[in-house]
């Protein structure tokens, strides 16, 4: 669990906290307490967890501390430091909120933002793109969930890389005190794709292979092994054949194997099953880093 980096929509870095970041400080930052609004009260003033152009964090459990005893609600939210921005949307499902705190990301992948928060009273949670132009918050892609003492809630919003959102925080009837936000980025891994392409000639207790050749991608590994028959086979590149395999008999009963995979993505399991001097091909996925063949979807 890492705390964020404190760098505003405008641009405004907390030297202090910058330096700790860089050091690889794991510390909550932590707003002080008193009648003072939160650092990250108005929507021009939002806290960044990462920088345009900058991975975000897809490791650790980003989490950020603020006391919004103060925190307001803006009628203008170019104001301050400008004028002539509409207020603030707030609320969802019927349930009002005040004492509102922000937040902005930049997904560098597509994925999912996981919002959570922890405190004495219910949250209201809400995530929505916004244009890096006019700064204007596209409000019809509001995305809100509720977070009450009675009934713990958590907002999922589905996220394009290269978009900028922004994150709205508020308490439930204007409630406020300690809060503790906590953002989760899960990344959708890519579906390496691998397809063979194999020649057999049938015998009368099973086939003798002829050839076989994979096409995936030039950094993907491909393996294959047998149950029965031959011995396991390892290659890489855009298009790969395997002519050691070249007359090598399966038996009935056995099955042949591949392997595609590549780093930090969803791998392809090809098996090809003989069976009654024939083959039927089966396809399934492999997490990365697994060999575990599972379904696709």
């Amino acid at each position: 669990m890492r705390a964020i980096s404190t760098h505003t929509r405008r641009s405004v870095a907390l030297t202090a906290v910058a330096t700790m970041l860089a050091m690889g400080a794991t510390a909550t930052i932590t707003s002080a307490a008193g009648p003072e609004p939160p650092l990250n009260d108005n929507y021009l003033s939002s806290l960044n967890l990462n920088r345009p152009g900058e991975k975000l964090n897809r490791v650790d459990e980003l989490k950020d501390v603020r006391n919004t005893t103060a925190a307001t609600v803006q009628s203008d939210i170019f104001s301050p430091t400008e004028s002539g921005g509409p207020p603030e949307v707030t609320g969802c499902e019927g349930v009002s909120e005040g004492k509102t705190i922000w937040y902005d990301f930049f997904p560098d992948a597509n994925g999912v933002m996981r919002v959570h928060t922890s405190a004495s009273f219910g949250t209201v949670m809400a995530v929505m793109p916004y244009s890096t132009k006019t700064l204007l918050p596209e409000i019809g892609e509001r995305k809100c969930a509720v977070n009450q003492t009675t009934k713990a809630g958590e907002l999922f919003v589905n996220v394009a890389a290269g978009k900028a959102y922004t994150v709205q925080i508020g308490g439930v009837e204007s409630a406020g005190g300690e809060l503790e936000v906590l953002f989760d980025y899960l990344v959708q891994l890519k579906h390496l794709q691998a397809e063979p392409t194999l020649t057999a000639q049938p015998l009368s207790g099973g086939v003798r292979l002829v050839s076989l050749t994979v096409n995936s991608p030039a950094k993907a590994r491909v393996e294959v092994r047998c149950t029965r028959g031959c011995s396991p086979q390892l290659a890489s590149g855009r298009s790969v054949g395997f002519p050691h395999l070249h007359g090598a008999v399966l038996p009935n009963g056995s099955a042949l194997k591949i392997y595609a995979s590549a780093k930090n993505e969803i791998g392809a399991y090809i098996e090809y099953r003989i069976a009654h001097d024939r083959f039927k091909k089966v396809q399934r996925c492999l997490a990365p880093g697994s060999k575990k063949p599972e379904s696709c979807e």
